[in-house]
């Protein structure tokens, strides 16, 4: 992690060091859809619920420096935001996931993303139009993961919150897009996107759990309200005073979508 940061300042500066054209920020709203399955309920086979974490909103701030006439290097960051994601869990549902439970569950994810990047814009001879091509790298910092349950179980009325969080993301992001020219210093510009990432929460907490409307949580050990995930559960012991373990897993927030923006060149 570390070394990536330093990478990318090291980029920026030796860009700013050398640079034959002008600076330019960007600020933009991206829309992305999600293109990966996380979640499985099995019922008469095997029942795929596609779950959007990587779907949602992320706004993004982006400032780069040509280093010659074609090629720029920029450093961006943006923060996804996840839109719900509804699953609707049958009373006839026996999955072990399920627990002989049904209601909905519902599931969002978010992050922080820094993006040093590499952008390839040659001069086509467009008039106001400048294609350009993007490759970079996402660092995802402060992700989570919220998971909401209303459920019945047993008779009872059960509704939790469970918030993932730790760690961090690293992926990779391509675009292609285009400038729209509307002055020497101003254009409007429009990319398609991809990022190819995931996530690995490295704890989860229960921050809400009522039971037939009245408040629960107050009355959970640690070792029931906390989750710390490792690679290996070799020698673990629950105990009620401390977090509880389970075993790390990996959740996509693979996603494609539409960035629209404003940039300004200095």
């Amino acid at each position: 992690m570390k070394k990536v940061i330093l990478l990318s300042i090291c980029l920026v500066s030796m860009a700013m060091a050398y640079a034959q054209k002008s600076f330019y920020v960007s600020l933009g709203v991206g829309v992305g859809i999600n293109t990966a399955r996380t979640y499985d309920l099995y019922q008469d086979g095997t029942k795929v619920h596609p779950v959007g974490l990587g779907k949602g909103f992320a706004p993004v701030a982006r400032a780069g420096i040509f280093v010659n006439d074609f090629m720029a290097i920029e450093l961006g960051v943006a923060y996804r935001m996840g839109f719900n994601t509804k699953i609707d869990i049958p009373q006839t549902t026996t999955g072990d996931k399920s627990a002989g439970a049904y209601g909905t569950l519902k599931f969002s994810g978010s992050m922080l993303q820094l993006i040093p990047a590499v952008v390839i814009q040659p001069d086509f001879d467009l008039g106001n139009l400048s294609p350009y091509a993007r490759v970079g790298v996402i660092i995802g910092i402060l992700p989570a993961i919220k998971e909401k349950r209303d459920l019945t179980e047993s008779g009872a009325s059960v509704i939790q919150t469970i918030k993932y969080s730790g760690g961090v993301s690293i992926g990779g992001t391509a675009a292609l897009g285009c400038d729209f020219d509307l002055s020497d210093n101003l254009s409007l510009y429009a990319e398609i996107y991809y990022d190819a990432m995931a996530y690995a929460p490295t704890k989860a907490k229960k921050t809400k759990l009522t039971v037939n409307g009245e408040d629960k949580l107050g009355s959970l050990d640690t070792g029931e309200k906390e989750v710390k995930y490792v690679k290996d559960l070799t020698g673990y012991t629950y105990s009620k005073s401390s977090p509880s373990q389970a075993l790390k897993n990996s959740y996509p927030f693979n996603n494609v979508g539409l960035t629209l923006g404003v940039k300004v060149k200095l």
